[in-house]
């Protein structure tokens, strides 16, 4: 006995991508990118120099300022690519940008904590803005990724 189960449904179904969603792909390309790179101009400084010395603030808002004005063009580019005009929000968007947000916010409360310590024990400036730039890198991302997989999964709020 053959079973008459109906064909497969084509690739039609495909929800497209929303600016959010093509805004949070940048970020979680753009963010950890950045942050390696400024990671690798300063920590081979830690070895040739003392931490008071070491100038880490252009580096850090070049990362700052590359991450930002990526994103928003590459959301632009992106937004060409796909040429499906669909630029628009809606309740599930909104649902998943919260989503990805909560995660962001509890590794950034976490980063505070330990930025409240080392300030605490009077460690130097370096160590503090370093350590708030990485938990902010690392929320960011981990929020992105969970909004990418909230976008390409089912998302139940």
């Amino acid at each position: 006995m053959t079973s008459c189960k109906p064909a497969p449904a084509a690739d039609t179904d495909r929800v497209p991508t929303t600016y959010e969603e093509r805004n949070t792909w940048c970020m979680a390309i753009l963010v950890p990118v950045t942050s390696l790179a400024y990671f690798a101009v300063v920590v081979p400084r830690l070895w040739r120099q003392p931490v008071a010395e070491i100038a880490w603030v252009t580096p850090m808002l070049w990362a700052i300022g590359v991450s930002v004005v990526g994103t928003i063009l590459g959301s632009i580019v992106a937004a060409m690519l796909a040429r499906d005009g669909h630029t628009e929000s809606d309740v599930r968007d909104r649902e998943i940008v919260r989503h990805g947000d909560r995660i962001a916010q509890n590794v950034l409360g976490f980063g505070a904590a330990a930025v409240l310590v080392l300030a605490m024990v009077r460690a130097d400036q370096f160590w503090i803005g370093n350590v708030l730039f990485l938990l902010g890198a690392v929320g960011t991302t981990w929020g992105a990724v969970a909004r990418i997989r909230a976008y390409r999964g089912a998302f139940h709020g």
